[in-house]
């Protein structure tokens, strides 16, 4: 029993932590039925009055019948809040369920998110440097040690950059979701020039985007001339050295194609100047309205649409420029299975509460006969239903189909028997048995911006339907209390 009673409390202290408006109603409708048991009609006291044993015992015996009735409800709240909230992880772990561990599954097999970095170039020559090393004994002659300096030309080597990026999308299944998976391919050119008056060598170190990608088609010329067996790899990056003349000019080319996960974005990590720089980003299944930039990225000078007009083409292009920012594209979150009933589901718990809370207090203030059970019923009916809807999803072609086939007529049967079994509370207990059952979660869930929005308003509704019930009770009950007086005949 004080296990029972200990999870109850849990439960109610952590729907006034996430909900308290709602927490708010509950408690209400809980001290309405409890008081609403403690204080029912009694039976005519008959002449002379009852005892002090009886009396005393009578009253006990409402307490605990009003006792027992709200922990029967308190009971039933946590049991079906537990459906509500398992049919909803059950539901979420077979559509759409985005973890970590099946994210770095397909980067594993697919490839990572890349962040290409710009060509570093080393113009550079050696020289031979005698040092003197003087020991410490005088006597001794001083120590001549010869190295190799490695001297840098000190001049800016870009004198342009002409790079075409297309990438496609290509999302990847793994377990129950779609992860934003693309394509891409990617040709980079640069116009280079040795800025010295003298014969030097020079280092090409291309690093590639992503460690562990797959790089297909791979290609790397020199003024139209194929170096690519001349090519090195070395820690994930290209690297490719020669001799150069004195002001010799260099046209490098590399191609290849790859993949990766969520974005793809690239930098001039060097700090230098950026001389006639241009970047062309292709996204032929991205349109511009869909359009989102990686955190550190600059937006593109300039956007046009595609011929087709189904996506977009990014222009990125710098003279003259000094830059820390990247350039690059992050791709939209994709549409998961069963992505709009999984967003209604999430909002039928504080539904149900509301459609709970509605009842209890609707039907108690009203006096209807039994009023409990009445509540109990209608509550496992809603929560059953939204269970059909996680389950039926599926079959019946999503949110929209299993909507109009089950949720629709089932809420439909359940107002106008509401309508039957309790005309005390009139027909604003049934419109909000309506609004808050299959209005507010529809509404919440497919504009979650508003959901506060919904939830405020659904509140003020029950607080103004609660209150006007309350003073037609008060008034019908002042009324049945004013004794009858008695009309004079008339001879």
């Amino acid at each position: 029993m004080n296990l029972i009673v200990s999870r109850i409390l849990s439960r109610a202290s952590n729907l006034v932590d996430v909900e308290p408006t709602i927490a708010l109603f509950i408690g209400a409708a809980l001290l309405t039925v409890f008081l609403t048991a403690l204080f029912a009609a009694r039976p005519a006291v008959e002449p002379g009055g009852p005892s002090l044993i009886w009396t005393i015992y009578r009253n006990l015996m409402r307490l605990t019948w009003a006792l027992l009735l709200v922990t029967l409800l308190m009971g039933t709240i946590s049991v079906l809040r537990s459906y509500l909230q398992h049919s909803l992880a059950n539901f979420q772990r077979t559509h759409g369920r985005v973890t970590q561990a099946n994210y770095d599954a397909v980067q594993s097999i697919w490839g990572a998110e890349q962040a290409q970095g710009e060509l570093n170039v080393d113009i550079y020559h050696t020289e031979e440097v005698t040092e003197r090393i003087e020991s410490e004994d005088p006597a001794k002659p001083a120590l001549l040690k010869t190295k190799t300096v490695h001297k840098s030309v000190t001049g800016n080597p870009f004198v342009s950059a002409r790079h075409q990026v297309t990438l496609r999308q290509n999302p990847r299944k793994k377990g129950s979701a779609y992860y934003d998976g693309y394509e891409t391919d990617c040709a980079f050119a640069w116009k280079l020039r040795n800025p010295a008056d003298t014969a030097q060598k020079i280092v090409l170190t291309f690093p590639l985007p992503a460690q562990g990608a797959m790089y297909d088609g791979l290609s790397a010329t020199l003024d139209g001339r194929d170096v690519l067996p001349d090519v090195q790899i070395k820690d994930a990056s290209l690297v490719l050295e020669r001799p150069v003349a004195p002001d010799e000019v260099l046209d490098f080319r590399i191609a290849f194609k790859s993949r990766g996960l969520a974005s793809w974005d690239f930098q001039v990590r060097e700090a230098r100047e950026i001389r006639d720089f241009t970047l062309t980003l292709t996204l032929p299944d991205l349109a511009k309205a869909r359009l989102n930039y990686p955190e550190g990225c600059m937006p593109p000078n300039d956007i046009k649409p595609t011929k087709d007009n189904l996506g977009s083409v990014l222009t990125y292009h710098l003279d003259h420029a000094l830059t820390d920012k990247g350039m690059g594209i992050a791709l939209p979150q994709l549409a998961q299975p069963g992505e709009t009933t999984r967003a209604v589901l999430d909002e039928t718990e504080n539904a149900w509460l509301l459609v709970f809370a509605a009842l209890a207090l609707s039907l108690a203030i009203a006096g209807v006969r039994h009023a409990v059970l009445l509540v109990i019923l209608f509550a496992a009916g809603t929560a059953f239903g939204y269970g059909l809807l996680a389950n039926f999803s599926d079959l019946l072609f999503g949110f929209w189909g299993t909507f109009v086939v089950i949720m629709l007529p089932l809420f439909t049967a359940s107002t106008m028997l509401l309508l039957r079994v309790a005309p005390e509370a009139g027909k604003g207990l049934a419109g909000q048995f309506i609004l808050f059952g299959v209005v507010y979660p529809c509404l919440a869930g497919l504009d979650s911006a508003r959901q506060p929005l919904y939830l405020n308003l659904c509140a003020l509704g029950l607080l103004v339907f609660t209150a006007k019930l309350l003073v037609q009770r008060l008034a019908k009950d002042k009324t049945e209390a004013q004794p009858v007086r008695a009309t004079p005949s008339t001879a």
